[in-house]
């Protein structure tokens, strides 16, 4: 009990319990909470230094919920705006929404209407179905965006502007519907004014019909058309040029040799247009990102003497992906010097693939990932971590948002994978087990794709960048003054 409160365990450089009890001190509660917090406490006095870090953590969950229960963030800046808080997909189709002032919640409405989303974002049916999560994050782990799209006026039209994409990005069931109703409704449409044509002509009197007209001396606009089925089977060998040989113009009709012309023509342009929407769906690089893994949790660690934030990428396939570039975003709120809010502003957190000794050096922020390879953000003067501490980043409500963009090798295509880490998928303290061995028989590498996500604690004191710069500062001029 004197170690917590006195803000200190044996075994960290700080623990920050004493706020915790100190709220609940002055709070006065009483329950499950003050009761956990006790009981840990006295357990901690009374355990070996090898169970520190067990009960470390769960007093961390018990601070965490005390956190959750007053609404507050050590690290997200608090907002001086109303906060429009949408309860679910349906408070933003029906236009309802709560803004928060405190702790009081007042009622509005908002303009707009339902919208759905096309591609890789999220569809309203999707979110639906989908499993209700409480985390709030904007890129899922797999890299689709949690995203739909309100209150956008003649949307229909600005998708109709850039009609291909639209029909790119359609699946795969509406694509085989718009292809075989396009040359259905075209088939039909052409074959309807050949019979009128006929019909104009008089081709489909008794008389003039095709047992009858060697005997009449009557010649056709087209041979062989007996009736409307006849009618549309040459319209699709028009169409398609079959030419069986049993059907074919004459000379008697201009209409139908312009007729015949407007047919290919159009026949043609509808090929054209299915095949290269068929093809450009089957040749995107979509579903390469799904062979590219990003380990699970991300760390921060000690690396010469500086804390960096580190997470680990693997490519699955042989072939690989050439010029791959790296990005990270952290998604949060900013204050500017005028104290304005920005909310959900992306600040952009600079990448290295290699370990940088000398602050001069420019960062890399590309690499091959011929194996899993470890990609880090040195937490130095110039991040938006420097001061962020463990429990500060424990109870954040910021996310991660990591891009890897390379060029498909086969194809020639460029490719982007994605994920996101929240607070709670940053271990602080901690670094990646090795996953590569080289097996002396085969004489190859191999890669343990299981091992990806491993990790393992290590020695990276638990303060913020800023802290530890101060204190080895501190050491330096001691030792230059002993």
């Amino acid at each position: 009990l004197i170690a917590v409160e006195s803000n200190y365990v044996p075994g960290f450089s700080s623990f920050p319990c004493l706020d915790t009890i100190n709220k609940l001190k002055r709070s006065g509660r009483r329950g499950s909470l003050s009761t956990s917090m006790s009981n840990w406490s006295k357990q901690m006095v009374s355990t070996s230094d090898r169970k520190l870090p067990q009960i470390s953590s769960q007093i961390q969950n018990i601070e965490r919920e005390i956190l959750e229960k007053e609404g507050r963030s050590e690290i997200e800046l608090s907002m001086k705006d109303d906060i429009i808080t949408e309860e679910s997909i349906e408070d933003i189709e029906t236009g309802s929404y709560k803004t928060e002032t405190g702790t009081r919640l007042t009622e509005g409405t908002v303009g707009g209407g339902r919208t759905d989303s096309v591609g890789s974002i999220t569809t309203l049916s999707e979110l639906r179905k989908r499993k209700k999560s409480k985390d709030r994050r904007l890129i899922d782990k797999d890299g689709t965006l949690r995203i739909v799209h309100h209150g956008l006026k003649e949307r229909s039209s600005r998708f109709l502007d850039d009609i291909f994409t639209t029909c790119v990005d359609l699946r795969w069931r509406y694509i085989f519907i718009g292809f075989t109703s396009s040359f259905l409704f075209s088939w039909l449409g052409f074959a309807a004014v050949w019979h009128l044509m006929f019909w104009l002509h008089g081709d489909l009197e008794e008389e003039h019909l095709p047992d009858l007209q060697e005997k009449n001396g009557w010649t056709p606009c087209v041979y062989t058309i007996h009736d409307f089925s006849s009618t549309f089977l040459y319209s699709v060998e028009t169409q398609h040029t079959i030419g069986y040989g049993l059907r074919g113009s004459s000379h008697k009709c201009p209409d139908t040799i312009i007729l015949q012309c407007l047919q290919s023509i159009t026949g043609v342009l509808i090929q054209a247009c299915m095949a290269g929407i068929v093809f450009a769906k089957l040749a995107r690089p979509k579903k390469r990102a799904k062979t590219v893994t990003f380990s699970k949790m991300a760390v921060i660690s000690q690396i010469n003497g500086k804390l960096r934030l580190i997470f680990r990428v693997a490519n699955i396939r042989n072939s690989q992906l050439l010029e791959s570039h790296f990005k990270a975003f952290i998604l949060g709120n900013v204050v500017t010097s005028e104290g304005r809010t920005i909310r959900h502003f992306q600040t952009e957190l600079p990448l290295s693939t290699q370990i940088i000794e000398d602050e001069d050096e420019d960062e890399q922020d590309y690499g091959p990932i011929f194996l899993p390879l470890m990609v880090g953000h040195t937490i130095d003067s110039s991040s938006p971590l420097y001061e962020v501490s463990p429990s500060q980043l424990l109870y954040s409500k910021l996310e991660v948002l990591v891009m890897l963009e390379g060029i498909v090798e086969p194809s020639g295509n460029t490719v982007q994978a994605r994920t996101s880490y929240l607070p709670r998928e940053i271990l602080w303290g901690h670094s990646f087990v090795n996953c590569v061995t080289y097996a002396n028989r085969e004489g190859v590498y191999l890669i343990d794709h299981g091992k990806v996500d491993s990790v393992m604690a290590d020695e990276t004191p638990r303060m913020s960048a800023k802290k530890l710069e101060s204190l080895n500062s501190d050491r330096k001029e001691n030792l230059s003054d002993n």
